[in-house]
């Protein structure tokens, strides 16, 4: 028995040393939580000022959008451009045909200067389309540039149509004037007919307008004017024509003037029941 209580007496005791060991493990296991609480918090939610810079995002991504649409329709309206111009061409090349059968027959002088007039009207009628043409490719390029810098002004304000006293039995007829050409309004939903300087004298919608407004006495034509120096011009254009539809066909169209001053669009809503849906 005696030997047994020496021997228990000289064992070595461990508690002190697992009791640091346990410890240490409890404080990392802390540290671990601690450090994924921390993480999970940062995940959680955005700031006020990240949401405004996501919404202006979305914004900015629905005005390239536009953008681009806007560029695909000019792209569309530059390669009918191109298409009325190769008309042109073949058109006066004809017209040089003609021209030379015609200095052969001294019997038919008045119809060959008739031709040789039209001639001239079509190789000007060319010109202008070609500077038309390169008016649209620099507004591309300045539509493209405003897409790379990701930022467009803000659009214009409409311009409101008011009436101002006219009699109720009369029929207005809308006529835009603008730098680069007029615009039939007829519809409050749909685009107006586009027609350019260059093919002002040509139109046959222009002059069905004008047999329209002819038919009857209470039908009234109305232009409606930009207010820049090139809409001035065209105003001039679109004036001198119909004085010549007067004169040819023994009318009295006296159009009306409205000016427009600014760049909105026009809204002829006070006058809806003058025009299509």
């Amino acid at each position: 028995m005696a030997k047994r209580a020496r021997a228990s007496g000289g064992s070595v005791n461990l508690f002190p040393f697992l009791s640091i060991l346990i410890c240490i493990i409890g404080c990392l296991t802390l540290i671990i939580v601690v450090i994924n609480l921390i993480g999970m918090n940062k995940g959680e939610g955005r700031t006020s000022e990240e949401v405004e810079r996501a919404r202006e995002y979305v914004v900015l991504e629905r005005e390239k959008e536009e953008k681009l649409k806007e560029l695909d329709r000019l792209r569309q309206l530059i390669e009918n451009l191109i298409q009325q111009n190769r008309d042109v061409i073949l058109a006066k090349d004809k017209l040089i045909s003609l021209k030379q059968m015609l200095e052969n027959q001294e019997t038919v002088d008045k119809s060959r200067e008739e031709l040789i007039a039209k001639f001239n009207l079509l190789k000007t009628t060319n010109n202008k389309l070609v500077e038309d043409e390169k008016f649209l490719q620099e507004e591309i390029k300045k539509k493209e540039a405003e897409l790379a810098k990701r930022a467009t002004p803000p659009e214009a304000a409409a311009l409101q149509v008011r009436p101002s006293g006219s009699s109720s039995s009369t029929r207005p007829s809308f006529v835009e004037i603008s730098d680069r050409g007029v615009y039939i309004h007829r519809s409050l939903t749909q685009e107006p007919v586009s027609i350019p300087v260059a093919s002002l004298n040509q139109s046959e919608d222009f002059i069905n307008l004008l047999k329209l407004i002819a038919s009857q006495p209470y039908n009234r034509l109305i232009f409606l004017v930009r207010g820049t120096p090139g809409a001035v011009k065209t105003l001039n254009e679109a004036s001198q024509m119909v004085a010549n539809y007067n004169r040819t066909n023994g009318t009295e169209i006296i159009p009306g003037r409205l000016p427009l001053p600014g760049e909105g669009k026009v809204d002829l809503r006070m006058f809806a029941q003058f025009l299509e849906p």
